[in-house]
């Protein structure tokens, strides 16, 4: 069994026609998740993230922006999108709320907004649902929280708010930042220990990145031992997404979910999977059935 966190109201989370981010993706998703006969699922309902909630990780000057209209760009607007975008946080919330020992896989779509800082909006991203829920989860008493991010671009905001804190391990496989937003952050030169950078060249073969990031994840896993993992599973990488030079396939996105699903399995630790990227919606939709359900089939 797995928990499925969606209501129409998240389809507010829009930036309108002409811009790349339409909530459309997150329900096709759920409509093509829904077709899966074999996929056992509770559809539970989000509730929107409070001001102490969202303050878990910005400033209280900013959340109050963001109400008041305040800031924002034409690349992330920010009008009229203060109860989205906390419905947005709040549904990774009811995702890590949702979890028990019979349903240990958690998904929210209209989530994964990794490059939010704690005073600023970036990249389509308002509020930060990845940190605010890994310190949420905390609370909840999961102690040591794991975020592995495969967007084609750098987790930039949610390795900024952990670098210093041990306690949550973030690791993050995307598109050479040289060549990609946010193109100053991603790169192996920042790695410490409460992180890890694997940024892919264009041009790399998809054998070669699989080589390279399923022997690395296992270990780090091993050496970490998270109580929780979040995962952010943008598309955007994609071989057919307008956002991507690094042309994954399938074959990768089901590879990382069967080694991941069965870590989780193995070491019995609960998973949140979030939306993140994916920019062609048919295929978006495709793709996040497939890892969803990869991962279904390998906890239970």
């Amino acid at each position: 069994m797995i928990n499925i966190i969606w209501d129409e109201r998240l389809m507010e989370y829009d930036f309108g026609p002409g811009h790349p981010l339409r909530s459309i993706r997150c329900k096709k998703g759920i409509e093509r998740l829904k077709k899966e006969e074999d996929l056992e699922y509770n559809l539970i309902s989000p509730e929107y993230a409070e001001k102490e909630e969202l303050a878990l990780f910005h400033t209280l000057d900013y959340i109050k922006s963001i109400e008041e209209n305040i800031g924002g760009s034409a690349e992330t607007p920010v009008k009229n999108m203060y109860n989205p975008a906390r419905l947005s946080v709040g549904a990774t919330l009811t995702a890590i709320n949702s979890i028990t020992d019979d349903a240990r896989i958690s998904v929210n779509l209209c989530g994964g907004w990794h490059h939010a800082f704690e005073n600023r909006a970036r990249g389509f991203c308002i509020f930060n649902d990845v940190v605010i829920g890994a310190k949420y989860a905390q609370k909840k008493g999961f102690s040591k929280v794991m975020i592995i991010d495969w967007d084609v671009h750098h987790g930039d905001g949610t390795q900024r708010a952990f670098l210093n804190d041990d306690s949550v391990y973030t690791i993050s496989i995307h598109q050479d930042p040289s060549t990609q937003y946010p193109y100053v952050s991603g790169f192996t030169s920042e790695n410490k220990k409460t992180n890890l950078n694997i940024p892919i060249t264009p041009g790399e073969s998809e054998q070669e990145i699989m080589t390279r990031v399923l022997s690395t994840i296992p270990n780090e896993i091993r050496f970490f031992k998270p109580e929780m993992l979040i995962i952010q599973m943008g598309v955007d990488g994609d071989m057919y997404d307008p956002m991507s030079s690094i042309n994954l396939s399938e074959r990768f996105y089901k590879s990382i979910s069967v080694v991941l699903a069965r870590c989780a399995k193995k070491n019995k630790f609960p998973v949140i999977l979030l939306g993140g990227g994916g920019f062609n919606f048919p295929r978006t939709a495709e793709l996040w059935t497939l890892i969803v359900k990869t991962f279904y089939e390998n906890v239970k």
